[in-house]
């Protein structure tokens, strides 16, 4: 018992109680994504599709639902629009829990993948030369102090999908800091584009990379990376165009234009599933769009607790995660060469989701920014280590504190 006392002493000394007293409300938070949604009922087409595939159908079983639930009704069956990849991944458990006549719900793999995130940023963290302190702070700040707070709080389809996007795109990253196979990076981004294709121009940034560095001794040993990295993205393709074309007879439909959507989503599309028209509007979601006031009744203007919610229709990244705001103090040309890299990629993603006809509604923040955001979060974190030692006290109160305050809103939206 003695030396328990004064292994634990110890231990307080290495870590202050203050840090200690920081760092478990976000903690708290964390447990409490860990266990919400973990058998949400709604939203579970990935298990439904999961369980027609295990048939030997590309289309469900049974009915989903009607407008709202997005289903697409094409030659009298009802099939999905999102990526194939998450109900491929949930089959082998699908299939176990069918042997036992139960229903595996998305939400029971949910801890793994943001598990996964918080370890690809920690270790993204530290190979950008940050202290554990300042790294796991980090890791908190995208988990909870950004829009991923929503989609890891909630199992449904929709953003299962974004989940597990978010878990692809932060392993990439960390495979080409630490690794660098080609081949196997190639595999991710295959895997990117087989859950959202909107997430999947991250390879712009690994074919700039590869097409800049000067490590290899002859040009043909380049080109065989480059084949390593792309062969995969190509099947990939190959196989969307052969899912699209066994479902729709076309290679280039995704059976967007057969869903079954509100009024003011069929207004939307009639512009085109993908225009340019629609960037004004998620714009304005994604950067301008403020939370929602909550007010005593309809003819009053006072407001009552909890005074602001979260709003269905998006809130700006610089209020969910305000830090962001620090990339845009810097000047061009404190941008290398990388940075840059990554900001192409981005920018082409951003595009690609700006142009959508869908703004994601009922969401906390803009989910649909989480196809570009980890690559935004890596040149915040590539730029601040540029210009400093460690994370000065007020980017850490800006990173714990925006979990703190997504949480807050974060109980409207569940």
């Amino acid at each position: 018992m003695r030396r328990l006392i004064e292994y634990l002493l110890e231990t307080t000394r290495k870590f202050p109680f203050r840090q200690i007293i920081i760092l478990t409300v976000p903690a708290t938070i964390l447990l409490f994504l860990f266990s919400t949604g973990f058998a949400y009922e709604g939203g579970q087409q990935f298990s439904e599709l999961a369980k027609a595939f295990l048939h030997g159908q590309l289309n469900f079983l049974s009915s989903i639902g009607g407008p709202g639930e997005d289903p697409i009704l094409y030659h009298g069956k009802i099939f999905w629009g999102e990526g194939p990849l998450p109900a491929v991944l949930l089959m082998p458990f699908v299939a176990l829990f069918n042997v036992f006549h139960l229903f595996f719900y998305q939400g029971y793999i949910k801890w793994a993948l943001l598990l996964g995130v918080l370890f690809f940023l920690f270790k993204l963290a530290r190979v950008l030369l940050y202290s554990k302190e300042d790294s796991v702070i980090l890791a908190l700040g995208f988990t909870l102090g950004s829009v991923f707070i929503g989609v890891a709080s909630v199992s449904s389809s929709w953003l299962f999908a974004q989940v597990l996007t978010t878990f692809l795109l932060f392993w990439s990253l960390y495979e080409f800091y630490y690794k660098k196979r080609w081949w196997l990076i190639g595999i991710i981004c295959g895997l990117i584009l087989l859950t959202r294709g909107t997430a999947a121009p991250i390879l712009i940034f690994y074919g700039l990379e590869l097409w800049q560095t000067r490590s290899f001794k002859t040009v043909f040993k380049k080109i065989e990376q480059f084949i390593k990295l792309g062969l995969p993205v190509g099947l990939a393709t190959v196989l969307i165009g052969l899912y699209n074309f066994s479902r729709f007879h076309s290679p280039f439909n995704g059976g967007y234009g057969y869903q079954l959507l509100y009024p003011s989503s069929e207004v939307a599309r009639s512009y085109g599933v993908f225009s340019l028209v629609h960037i004004p509007t998620n714009f304005f979601a994604a950067f301008l769009s403020a939370p929602q006031v909550v007010l005593k009744n309809s003819s009053s203007w006072m407001l009552k607790f909890p005074y602001i919610k979260e709003n269905p229709y998006g809130i700006s990244m610089f209020i969910t995660s305000p830090y962001l705001i620090y990339l845009f103090s810097q000047k061009w040309s404190s941008y290398d060469r990388r940075a840059r890299n990554l900001i192409i990629a981005t920018l082409v993603s951003c595009l690609a989701v700006l142009s959508f006809y869908g703004i994601g509604r009922d969401q906390l923040g803009y989910r649909y920014s989480l196809d570009f955001l980890p690559g935004l979060f890596l040149l915040f974190m590539i730029v601040y280590r540029k210009n400093h030692n460690s994370l000065s006290r007020g980017m850490r109160f800006l990173l714990l504190g925006s979990g703190v305050f997504n949480f807050y809103l974060l109980f409207s939206f569940i």
